[in-house]
């Protein structure tokens, strides 16, 4: 059995050495809305007991899939790496994706930094092409298959795309006979469906995505972004169901159903045991608030 523990969407809360030319256009609305709202909603003290909850919780693996940081700061992302080597997480059993807060500026997209801050941790065993997505690690009977649907949106958006090239490889990739010998785990920040509207905070090219996987498949896809636990399936080939595992937030400070919480994947050949562990305000630890059994599924 393969144990892989996904958390998302940390959202960590870090200024040291940012300038004050650092918050002009889009950072500095976003640092406004941290600083009147999101700050209370995002707390680092539920982060930093998650982290110790995910420490002692045995696993093979862990994705950390997007939004490591609020306004594409380095120093939130080397705090975000610092938070990662604490809880015994090393280069080789960890897995890091951007969201798209860690696409909040164009400059610093082009510049590459997160990928360079986060390098060790997406160091590919698979990669077709020179572009760094999407890539896949392999890990005994597991190919975890990375994609990134994050870019600088230039307006208050939260939209993500996945792109025509990158779909391109996508499929490739997930059908390259090292990686469609494993179980396929595809990793993103956006949901590949609509969970909630507007457009505006969804995959615009998510119908595009769902026929790439409709052709190759995969065979759980993982991701973040909406901060709430959520659940879907796509059509893929021989019709075969693909499920879809969305995970809330690391540090969301809000109600019981939503509150600072990871997801456990125990993967056993096709079946899949996903099980949510919550923060408890009564107790301050995490529990167990949620198990859900996936099994093969046919249409």
């Amino acid at each position: 059995m393969f144990r892989l523990a996904h958390v998302t969407d940390l959202h960590v809360r870090n200024f040291a050495g940012a300038r004050v030319r650092d918050f002009f256009g889009k950072r500095a609305i976003g640092a406004l809305n941290l600083a009147l709202i999101r700050r209370r909603k995002h707390r680092m003290d539920l982060l930093a007991a998650l982290g110790e909850d995910l420490r002692a919780r045995p696993r093979d693996h862990l994705v950390v899939s997007g939004d490591l940081g609020n306004v594409s700061l380095l120093s939130e992302w080397r705090a975000a790496r610092s938070w990662i080597e604490r809880i015994g997480a090393s280069v080789d059993n960890t897995t890091v994706i951007p969201g798209n807060h860690d696409a909040y500026v164009k400059e610093v997209v082009l510049s590459g930094a997160f990928e360079q801050i986060f390098a060790a941790y997406q160091r590919a065993d698979v990669r077709l092409e020179a572009e760094t997505y999407p890539f896949a690690r392999l890990r005994g009977e597991i190919a975890l298959v990375c994609a990134n649907t994050c870019l600088p949106t230039g307006d208050l958006g939260a939209w993500g795309r996945v792109g025509e090239a990158q779909l391109r490889r996508l499929e490739a990739l997930l059908a390259a006979p090292e990686v469609r010998a494993r179980f396929r785990v595809l990793c993103i920040h956006h949901a590949p469906v609509m969970h909630r509207p507007p457009e505006t905070r969804n995959l615009c090219d998510r119908a595009k995505l769902a026929e790439v996987l409709g052709r190759v498949g995969a065979e759980l896809v993982v991701h973040g972004h909406d901060h709430r636990d959520e659940f879907a399936e796509l059509p893929g080939p021989d019709g075969h169901r693909i499920p879809i595992v969305g995970a809330g937030s690391a540090s969301y400070a809000g109600a019981a159903d939503r509150c600072s919480r990871y997801n456990l994947y125990q993967i056993d050949g096709p079946r899949v045991e996903v099980l949510t562990y919550a923060h408890d305000t009564e107790t301050g630890s995490f529990r167990e608030v949620r198990r859900r059994t996936i099994a093969p599924a046919v249409s």
